[in-house]
C-alpha cells in the first residue's frame, strides 16, 4: 500500500500510531509534535490504541483513539478512528510503539503511505527504523527530519505521448 514518496520537503500529511494504553503519558508530547509540524505546514493525524472497548456515552476531543470495537472479530478495521485512519493517504506514517496484541502494525500495513517509519523492533515492511531517546517527540521529529531529507523522492515517470 505504498504511494510515491514526494520527499520530506513536499510531505504534507503525516500519520502517527501509538499505544495510548501502555504509554498514556505520550499523548501530550505527541500533541506538541503535532503543533510543531503544523508550523511547517504539515497536517498530522495521531491515532492511539486504547486496548479497551469504547465507553458508551463518552465524547472525545479530537479523533485520536482506537478501540477494540473499531474492529471486526477477525481483526479487520470496520468503524471509528481505525477505519478513518486506514482510509487516509499519508506522505509519512510513523508507528511509535509495537507490541503483541496491538493492531498498530496491521493498521500501518493497510494504510496507504509514501514512507513508513517504525520506532522499535524489526523493520519488517517499514522503510526506516529510528528509535527515540525519550518521549521528547519534538527532538525525535528533528532527528527523523534529518534522515527523511536524505531519502530521494520516487521519480515521476514521464509518459511519451505522440505529437
Amino acid at each position: 500500500q505504498h504511494i510515491p514518496w514526494k520527499g520530506w520537503g513536499a510531505a504534507k500529511r503525516v500519520g502517527i500510531l501509538f499505544d495510548a494504553y501502555s504509554f498514556r503519558e505520550d499523548l501530550e508530547p505527541l500533541r506538541a509534535l503535532v503543533a510543531h509540524w503544523k508550523l511547517e505546514q504539515r497536517a498530522v493525524s495521531i491515532c492511539g490504541w486504547t486496548g479497551q472497548m469504547r465507553p458508551k456515552n463518552v465524547l472525545y476531543n479530537g479523533r485520536q483513539l482506537v478501540f477494540i470495537d473499531d474492529f471486526t472479530w477477525k481483526g479487520q478495521p470496520e468503524s471509528g478512528n481505525a477505519l478513518e485512519f486506514i482510509q487516509t493517504e499519508f506522505d509519512l506514517l510513523i508507528c511509535l510503539h509495537r507490541s503483541s496484541g496491538s493492531p498498530l502494525d496491521d493498521l500501518a500495513a493497510k494504510t496507504r503511505a509514501g514512507l513508513r517509519v517504525c520506532a522499535a523492533g524489526e523493520q519488517d515492511f517499514y522503510d526506516l527504523c529510528l528509535i527515540p531517546d525519550s518521549n521528547d517527540y519534538i527532538a525525535y521529529g528533528k532527528d527523523l527530519s534529518e534522515w527523511l531529507i536524505k531519502i530521494t523522492p520516487t521519480p515521476i515517470e514521464i509518459i511519451d505521448e505522440p505529437i
